[in-house]
């Protein structure tokens, strides 16, 4: 970690704050990111990818973070934005793109294991869902039902009381058991 000298921009206005280097961050939080990427993002978008834009975003603004919250909560905003921005392009160049590529996912699919296929769509259909909720209620269901967090760790990532994290989870649980109902029918 580094502290912070006179030269900083933050150094005037707060005490000594220990600000990690990148490469700390990185070390130790690069496989967090890349998990919330996968999970947030879905199966469509390249976690590789995502994740090397966070860090870029990570790499820009670390010298700009304040400690007025903790590292990982200011992770998981930058990430969960990325994310957003990373899906809402993906999803206009899907719409606009030609469906050329679809025949050989159909070819690509016929070599693979009866189980495999099976997942593969359960994920979709779970995607599909998710993309159709608010990132709100995206995102706590994901922190939830697939990060397995805790309420606090919730409420502590996504900036909110943790008595209002599960108001928020019952209420996304519920719009989930009605789009998938939709989908299913």
């Amino acid at each position: 970690m580094r502290v912070l000298t006179e030269a900083h921009p933050l150094a005037g206005r707060l005490d000594t704050v220990a600000v990690p280097s990148f490469e700390v961050v990185y070390r130790e939080h690069v496989m967090t990111v890349a998990r919330w990427v996968a999970r947030l993002g879905g199966p469509l978008l390249d976690v590789e990818d995502v994740t090397h834009d966070v860090f870029v975003k990570v790499q820009r603004e670390l010298p700009k973070f304040r400690a007025e919250a903790q590292l990982t909560t200011w992770l998981f905003s930058l990430t969960a934005n990325t994310v957003r921005t990373r899906r809402r392009t993906e999803t206009f160049r899907r719409f606009f793109r030609a469906s050329a590529d679809d025949g050989l996912e159909v070819a690509d699919d016929c070599r693979l294991a009866p189980e495999v296929l099976e997942q593969r769509d359960a994920e979709r259909e779970l995607y599909r869902v998710l993309d159709r909720l608010s990132e709100r209620d995206r995102q706590v269901l994901v922190l939830f039902e697939l990060e397995g967090r805790s309420g606090r760790e919730v409420a502590e990532l996504l900036q909110v009381k943790e008595e209002a994290v599960f108001v928020l989870r019952h209420r996304a649980k519920a719009r989930f058991a009605k789009l998938m109902a939709e989908v299913r029918s």
